[in-house]
């Protein structure tokens, strides 16, 4: 084997050597067998024993962790049970009676926009937001209405007009 093989081989196994340690360092490290102390100390008050024999005055052997100082089963208080968050029920869509078609934005209470039919026209209310649908009713000039809610567009509202509800044209409207 040549001079140069010979030195990298070395290398490599001096490498394999130090990754193969690092590797049981970091797993004695991770598992807290290895806590830096010199020595077969006994473990200090309060430190925790690990073993699989059956610890003096606790009453499951198949327990793999104690403390020195621990009660028994009897005096430990149980953790409470921890209840599951219940699932918040979905808000109902308002369905508006005699309405052809419904909106597709409702607006919440308290978010509700304002308006109020323009001067000068009596502004016909519909069962649908377009001219070809039904007229349902009809809502006098400078009357004040609240929208619940409006199309896709944003161009019609539906309003509810002494008990009516109906379809709005908010090019007829002033915000």
């Amino acid at each position: 084997m040549s001079e140069i093989r010979k030195k990298a081989m070395t290398r490599l196994v001096l490498c394999a050597v130090a990754l193969v340690a690092s590797i049981i360092f970091s797993v004695l490290l991770l598992s807290g067998t290895f806590d830096g102390k010199t020595g077969g100390s006994q473990p200090a008050s309060g430190d925790t024993i690990s073993s699989s024999a059956p610890v003096e005055g606790v009453d499951d052997p198949t327990a793999d962790s104690f403390t020195a100082e621990s009660a028994s089963a009897e005096e430990v208080p149980a953790e409470p049970e921890a209840t599951p968050e219940p699932t918040p029920e979905p808000t109902p869509v308002p369905e508006y009676e005699g309405l052809s078609v419904q909106p597709t934005t409702y607006y919440n209470e308290g978010e509700q926009p304002t308006y109020t039919v323009t001067d000068g026209n009596n502004l016909n209310m519909r069962g649908g937001p377009g001219t070809d649908y039904d007229k349902i009713g009809q809502v006098p000039a400078s009357t004040g209405v609240t929208a619940l809610g409006t199309n896709e567009d944003g161009s019609w509202v539906v309003v509810n007009y002494n008990g009516t509800y109906g379809w709005l044209k908010t090019e007829f409207l002033n915000g």
